[in-house]
């Protein structure tokens, strides 16, 4: 687990070198919003290129978000490309790019009026988009007020999860990879309150292997502020293993052993580096148990996005692999096929 806080231009006076000195691991920036005056119009946060620089300069990972008001998925599209050419080309993020889905301040309740569904079409608009041009991307709601009143999370499975819950774990949504506990932390050195956020993915990791976000692909498995203190010259003639825990994860293994998790996943021929059990022996070193081409075979409700983010590379990858499988449409993929993943 990794920790951090978000900010926008409400933080302005904020000196992100406290919040790194304070033990924090990353800060996810407020990179723009639509507008309240009509749900259109569009701003970068006057404090996002500041902390950008500055949270780089500490050494602090980097994830940034956008306000939306989209309720069409063209308002998605618009949004996404408006983002993508003003405050993310160029710039490279160690944790995902999130829209924030919340009813406007200007209370036109430009979300809600619509309905889940013009509120799930917008969502998809912005992720598709970023996606296809390569980053991660996730959605950030509160547990009631957003993902339960305002969208239909059925419909949205294959994206990573930022929920707002205060005082308690999430309870709507059960899978999710960032909690958001409270918007009133506090940290020596600055006086105003702070959203304060605990990560349960190594998304640096995920992210600069998987070559989103503006890195090349396999450009660094471990944080940039992440210690791994251990060696990594182990004797390549002596096996070693480790019995998993109760409450482990590999990247937690990977980092004790000083590897990466990716490497464990591919050693122990472990499809998903989410699931591992109490009791599992995995291998630390060694042979791999899988070849460097995998298949997969798709269950209902995934998509080439979702498979994608499993496996550390692109849906425009796995489609070019797979066209004499999947057809024309990469949207359309049918349960039950088996691709190819390179």
């Amino acid at each position: 687990m990794s920790k951090g806080i978000d900010i926008s231009k409400y933080q302005a006076g904020l000196d992100l070198s406290v919040v790194k000195d304070a033990g924090y691991d990353f800060a996810i920036l407020r990179a723009g919003y639509t507008g309240y005056g009509n749900g259109t119009s569009k701003a970068k946060d006057s404090s996002f290129e500041k902390f950008y620089t500055q949270a780089k300069s500490v050494g602090l990972g980097v994830g940034a978000y956008w306000f939306t008001c989209a309720n069409t998925y063209e308002k998605g599209v618009s949004e996404a490309n408006w983002m993508y050419e003003n405050c993310l080309k160029g710039k490279q993020f160690e944790y995902p790019i999130y829209i924030d889905v919340e009813d406007d301040t200007g209370k036109k309740y430009y979300l809600r009026n619509a309905g889940k569904e013009a509120v799930n079409q917008g969502i998809k608009g912005f992720c598709e988009t970023l996606e296809a041009k390569g980053y991660y991307v996730g959605i950030y709601a509160s547990d009631i007020s957003g993902f339960k009143e305002l969208m239909d999370v059925s419909g949205l499975t294959d994206y990573d999860k930022w929920v707002a819950r205060y005082g308690s774990k999430p309870s709507y949504v059960t899978e999710y990879g960032m909690h958001q506990y409270t918007s009133s932390g506090k940290i020596s050195g600055y006086s105003g309150n702070l959203d304060m956020n605990e990560s349960y993915k190594d998304y640096p990791s995920i992210i600069k292997n998987g070559g989103f976000n503006g890195y090349s692909k396999n450009s660094g498995g471990t944080s940039d502020n992440t210690n791994t203190g251990a060696s990594n010259n182990t004797s390549s003639s002596e096996t070693i293993t480790y019995t998993v825990k109760k409450g482990d994860t590999l990247s937690e293994i990977a980092e004790k052993y000083g590897t990466t998790y990716q490497k464990l996943a591919e050693i122990n021929g472990i499809a998903d580096p989410d699931k591992i059990y109490a009791g599992q022996v995995i291998k630390i070193n060694g042979s791999s148990n899988s070849t460097s081409v995998k298949t997969h075979r798709v269950v209902k409700g995934e998509n080439l996005s979702s498979i994608a983010k499993k496996y550390g590379t692109t849906w425009q990858k796995i489609y070019n692999d797979n066209k004499d499988k999947i057809g024309s449409n990469p949207n359309i993929i049918q349960p039950g096929t088996t691709l190819v993943i390179k």
